[in-house]
């Protein structure tokens, strides 16, 4: 398979993938959560890590989304794999804190979300470094 192939797609399919979490942190506060989760935090606590986080997550998550589709269509490789390169690292650092910290609570319909997220984090986590590797070991150097 063309390397270059492979990173446009990396980028472009792990975009989307991205966005559609990014998206769904949009509704977590107000439909994500058991509403005794908020509950359970006093008001400061609860703006700042509850709101004020997760809503800084949906927009690291859609910020990425957008840098990964973005570079999937330009015709720059050297540029794509600096950004398939650093979401790879992103998505390694985050696989290794769902080990660490493994969300147990329910999140919209999964009563086990870590079930879920496990998988899909180290999908992304893999597909960006396959990529990445895979195009700095056969692509020629600038």
């Amino acid at each position: 398979m063309n390397t270059q192939l492979l990173l446009r797609g990396t980028l472009l399919i792990g975009g989307l993938l991205t966005a559609v979490i990014g998206i769904g942190h949009i509704f977590m506060p107000t439909a994500g959560y058991d509403s005794s989760v908020p509950q359970m935090m006093d008001s400061a606590v609860r703006d700042h890590f509850y709101y004020l986080g997760t809503y800084a997550i949906c927009a690291f998550l859609l910020s990425f989304a957008f840098l990964s589709i973005y570079f999937s269509g330009l015709k720059y490789p050297q540029a794509s794999l600096i950004v398939c390169s650093v979401l790879a690292v992103f998505w390694v650092v985050r696989a290794i804190l769902e080990f660490l910290y493994p969300v147990e609570i329910r999140i919209f319909f999964l009563r086990t979300p870590h079930s879920v997220l496990l998988p899909v984090i180290l999908l992304l986590a893999i597909a960006y470094s396959i990529s990445a590797l895979k195009y700095l070991r056969h692509e020629p150097r600038m």
